[in-house]
């Protein structure tokens, strides 16, 4: 009797492509990981309060949810290159705006600046995942790319704020915003320009008027995401919290990195491992599996204890985004694809926000503890509600409704590899998106700094 090994399979990097997308990308999103926090550092500069910080951080956020699905919408229609070179360069150019603001100059500037720059940020996340669907047939090497993807934001989630708020904005808070404006720019556009993203056309396929929302299963990631956004602003600034109230912030960064690691290995595991057979099923597991451990933070008596605990939790969360990534990409309809990962963004971003300040009351209110057990609710609710919505993760929801029509109204089925095609071969195939490409913990980190008081009350 032999026993077989758990199969592992060719990394998704040697994919023609890949590797290169990958770290285009990561040029455009690693300053997107710091730009909350260097608001926030750049309103204190101007003279304003952490009050005004909080509050344009807010704006910056309320800025991505809202503009992300529109101009994914515009990418459906009209492609990837000309939607990125307009929005990055419009979003880099309020970023630097923001930094070249003169002393003296009132904070309160910053809010129209950071609100068109939320709403113009290029959705350079969700475009890398759409073109993993049209150059990945292979679901598990798709599966392995966005695991992949999922474990190098891990990255950005450090270099953001190591590069551009530790090093520059150490020397003045209007540089760094220089400096992000500049690597936005640059990133975005060399994205914009690849031959990948050019070749993804527009399509003129007739769309439900609820566009990607009128696939039931996009509407139970976008609440699924939420839960998993509040989760994860909950957690950060319960982590603030408990090294506050331990008489150690400096522990704060050194924390947080030991969450982040984990999810760094268990992503590049994962992206050899190739897609679980039912993703619905997957989802429900990861997220009722996180839930536990971030809620049994609340008993850890010190913060050498939390920290192990925290690795353990952040095993998880690389598999659980790839996860999330590859359902929008199967239950999403054909020519909204980019629109299904911007709406998941907004779900995240909405759900930090959320966490955030719900973390923060607690905080205050009650201490970190209470803050850790909230955020273990807040997943468990959304596996509860993954489980109770799993049929809507499968392909055929996406195309079980007549108001979700192919092109003049042809029935719609389901690819070999997985994606929603139509007999049409003009259209654009379905495709696997962060929020936004921006990093989820690092929003949280900036509501933390503009939020958290010196010590539970």
């Amino acid at each position: 009797m032999s026993v077989s090994a758990v199969p592992t399979r060719p990394s998704p990097l040697r994919a023609p492509g890949v590797a290169r997308l990958l770290a285009l990308s990561m040029v455009a999103r690693t300053p997107e990981a710091a730009l909350g926090l260097l608001l926030i550092l750049r309103v204190r500069d101007l003279g304003g309060s952490f009050a005004l910080a909080g509050a344009v951080s807010g704006i910056l956020a309320l800025g991505l949810a809202a503009g992300g699905p529109l101009l994914g919408r515009l990418i459906d229609r009209h492609g990837q290159t000309a939607t990125l070179t307009v929005t990055g360069l419009v979003a880099a150019a309020t970023v630097v705006v923001a930094g070249l603001l003169p002393d003296g100059a009132s904070p309160a500037l910053l809010a129209p600046l950071v609100l068109v720059a939320g709403v113009a940020q290029p959705p350079v996340a969700p475009c890398l995942r759409a073109l993993f669907g049209r150059i990945l047939t292979d679901p598990h090497a798709r599966h392995g790319a966005l695991a992949m993807d999922a474990a190098l934001q891990e990255i950005s989630f450090i270099a953001g704020p190591l590069v551009f708020v530790s090093a520059l904005a150490a020397i003045s808070p209007g540089l760094a915003l220089l400096a992000a404006g500049v690597a936005l720019a640059a990133g975005t556009l060399a994205f914009a320009a690849a031959p990948e993203s050019r070749a993804v056309p527009g399509s003129d396929d007739r769309r439900p008027r609820a566009g990607a929302l009128a696939a039931p299963g996009v509407r139970t990631l976008l609440l699924v995401a939420a839960g998993m956004g509040t989760m994860f602003g909950a957690v950060e600034v319960a982590v603030a919290g408990a090294a506050d109230a331990a008489g150690s912030p400096a522990a704060l960064g050194i924390l947080l990195a030991v969450w982040g690691v984990p999810s760094l290995i268990s992503g590049l595991l994962t992206a050899r491992l190739g897609a679980p057979r039912d993703q619905g099923r997957a989802l429900v597991l990861l997220v009722a599996g996180a839930a536990l451990p971030t809620a049994a933070l609340a008993l850890m008596p010190d913060l050498w204890t939390l920290g192990l605990l925290l690795a353990a939790s952040g095993l998880l969360a690389a598999p659980m985004f790839a996860t999330l990534y590859s359902l929008v990409s199967t239950v999403a309809i054909r020519g909204t694809v980019t629109e299904a990962f911007t709406w998941v963004a907004s779900g995240l971003f909405a759900g930090l926000a959320l966490g955030g300040a719900m973390g923060g009351a607690i905080v205050s209110a009650s201490g970190a503890p209470a803050a850790f057990a909230a955020a273990g609710a807040a997943a468990l609710v959304a596996a509860l509600l993954a489980a109770a919505r799993v049929w809507t993760l499968r392909p055929e929801a996406a195309y079980a409704s007549p108001s979700s029509p192919g092109p003049s109204g042809t029935r719609i089925a389901p690819s070999t590899t997985g994606s929603i095609a139509a007999s049409s071969s003009s259209a654009n195939p379905v495709s696997v998106a962060s929020p936004q490409g921006s990093s989820t913990r690092s929003a949280a980190a900036a509501c933390t700094a503009a939020a958290i008081p010196s010590g539970p009350s």
